[in-house]
């Protein structure tokens, strides 16, 4: 499924009100074609299995039926207005078959609309009838859904500000009036772009079919389409005047129609690095309960007769194919009251079984507990790898490990799953023996960026050949190393600028070069701007490599005990110069370079994950 398309279908193309609209006459309303009859704004996202629908208007029933949506896998809502919310208690009957509660994303303002609208939903009370049950998940950066990232897109809809989104090279604009430039970033090199063009006369909350196309002629999508459409614009005429004008990729959207979107670009960014696509914090970052068996695991939660929702893996670096498990084990987790966990080990597998083999770690086993507590998860159990465990049989490992110490409810994993003796379970074997023991067994299907599958083997290629910043768009944010600071031998401060001397305590380490870069200092909560040199000092005849940061626009004299360095994009490679001067000259230069890089995209600050806070 990496590279499956995302199907599109137009569950509704019209206004609020529709079209026909109550008791008009107009060529529109009482047309003959088809094509003019609109029910309210709305799509269907399908890929796999999948289903996702953005908006639950009032024609949501009449919409599933007549698109048969057999299951529903997630809901986006755009904004809290009442043609989009109105056919929310209609998503019953998939909670009923599926047996789950479902994920509604979208902003604080909508949900605090649909608390009220819905009130017997949300207020606890006992109820005698079903009620919709979900999950709400505030948006406010990028989130996985369905294998690939989806990206909202801020736009303004009058005084209301609501979201659109771009799922792959595809983006859905409904209802909105202005967006501001920050989006303009978020919406390049569309393959399909559906987008509100209301009517010809202007609208105070709308685009004008005239303000759609300055848009498009901006954006250049290869193909676009009308949507949210009045009954002033007939279908068959209005299409043919866009072609007599010379736009045969612009066209009216009409419900039922059907496209295929390319999911090559699903995690957004650019290729100068203005804009990263980091994991939305649907969650607190929350403090991992960390034990060293699942023994110890079992003798804690034993009392409280919670089960596990379980991830396994040694998840190095925690990239955006581990987020999507890691994150839909933390929903499941939610929705049963289980305790979400992931199983992991340390040493890895490999670097007992075959050490000469074992990749570079990208990450310490700090890092990995911080980044599970921000994906949510309650607690890890971090084994040692030993060779008695890796002795035992697929089954043993199932009875003796998931079944008894972990009281596993569910199990995620992904599809190359394998496990036990010479790894010879998978993923049919894990089912199998589900079945018979009682869990369930959820595969998470790949994320993949430009058709390739993200994976922690294509990340250190990455970082080992200075790709840094595609290292950050598969990692789903800034590679990270951590350790103590040293002192140098003072060469920096006394012939061009001072640095902090860093010890990794990573294995992976970049490329030698010159990369620009954010820096945390113990003891602080921001990050400040710098510039790090990795290499050998060849203007100084250096031997031994060195890993040197340097502080932006920062004056203090400090020698930290620790500091946390997050690498944003190489500038250049290391190279030796001709004297102290001119080093410090290109360093200069370096120096403006960040800060340039800083400038352009201190803009989509909204994007960061907040674990990497930017400061002016």
């Amino acid at each position: 499924m990496a590279s499956a398309p995302i199907k599109v279908t137009i569950l509704g193309s019209g206004t609020s009100m529709g079209v026909p609209s109550l008791a008009c006459h107009c060529k529109v309303c009482t047309s003959a074609d088809p094509h003019d009859n609109r029910l309210r704004p709305s799509i269907l996202l399908s890929r796999g299995e999948q289903n996702v629908v953005i908006d639950t208007t009032p024609d949501f029933r009449q919409q599933a039926l007549r698109a048969r949506i057999e299951r529903l896998d997630a809901i986006l809502l755009t904004h809290g207005h009442a043609d989009h919310i109105l056919g929310f208690d209609d998503i019953r009957p998939y909670n009923i078959r599926q047996n789950v509660a479902l994920p509604v994303y979208g902003n604080l303002e909508t949900f605090e609309i649909l608390r009220r609208a819905f009130a017997y939903v949300f207020d606890g009370r006992p109820v005698f009838s079903t009620v919709p049950s979900v999950t709400l998940h505030v948006v406010d950066g990028p989130f996985p859904l369905m294998g690939l990232q989806f990206v909202p897109v801020p736009l303004q809809h009058g005084d209301l500000e609501v979201l659109g989104f771009r799922f792959g090279r595809g983006a859905y604009l409904t209802d909105f009036g202005s967006l501001p430039d920050s989006s303009l970033a978020l919406l390049e090199d569309l393959d399909v772009l559906i987008i509100d063009a209301l009517r010809d006369i202007p609208h105070p909350m709308h685009q004008t079919v005239d303000q759609a196309l300055a848009l498009i002629e901006r954006l250049k999508p290869k193909q676009s389409w009308f949507t949210h459409i009045a009954h002033d614009l007939p279908h068959a005429e209005t299409n043919e005047r866009l072609r007599k004008s010379g736009l045969p990729n612009v066209a009216l959207a009409y419900d039922g129609l059907q496209l295929e979107i390319g999911v090559d670009d699903e995690s957004r960014a650019r290729s100068d690095g203005r804009s990263i696509s980091l994991p939305a914090a649907n969650v607190g970052h929350r403090k991992v309960r960390q034990f060293a068996s699942p023994a110890e695991w079992s003798a804690h939660y034993a009392a409280s007769r919670r089960g596990s929702v379980l991830a396994i893996g040694n998840f190095d670096g925690i990239h955006l194919g581990h987020q999507a498990i890691l994150r839909a084990v933390e929903q499941r987790a939610m929705e049963t009251g289980c305790v979400a966990t992931a199983l992991t080990f340390d040493p890895s597998p490999r670097r007992v079984l075959k050490p000469e083999a074992a990749p570079q770690r990208l990450s310490t086993s700090a890092q990995r507990m911080d980044w599970f507590g921000m994906v949510g998860l309650e607690s890890a159990v971090v084994m040692p790898f030993t060779l008695e465990l890796a002795r035992l049989s697929p089954e043993d490992f199932v009875d003796q490990i998931l079944v008894r110490d972990l009281q596993v409810r569910a199990v995620l994993v992904g599809e190359n799953f394998h496990f036990g003796h010479r790894q010879v379970g998978d993923v049919k074997l894990l089912r199998e023996l589900g079945m018979r023991k009682g869990f369930d067994v959820v595969v998470i299907p790949p994320v993949s960026y430009r058709g390739e599958i993200v994976s922690s083997t294509c990340i250190r290629k990455s970082i080992s050949e200075g790709h840094i910043t595609y290292a950050a768009r598969l990692l789903g944010r800034p590679f990270v190393l951590t350790g103590e600071v040293i002192s140098g031998a003072g060469v920096g401060r006394r012939f061009t600028f001072p640095t902090l001397n860093l010890v990794p305590e990573q294995e992976m380490i970049p490329t030698q070069g010159v990369y620009v870069t954010r820096t945390r200092i113990d003891g602080e909560s921001k990050t400040r701007r710098s510039v790090t040199n990795i290499g050998v000092r060849p203007t100084f005849n250096g031997s031994g490599v060195t890993l040197e940061t340097h502080l932006l626009n920062f004056s203090e004299q400090i020698q930290p005990k620790r500091i946390e360095v997050h690498f944003w994009k190489r500038l250049r490679a290391e190279r030796k110069f001709s004297s102290p001067d001119e080093l410090r000259t290109q360093i200069g230069k370096d120096i403006a370079n960040a800060d340039r890089f800083f400038s352009r995209f201190r803009h989509l600050r909204s994007i960061l994950d907040a674990k990497n806070p930017t400061s002016a």
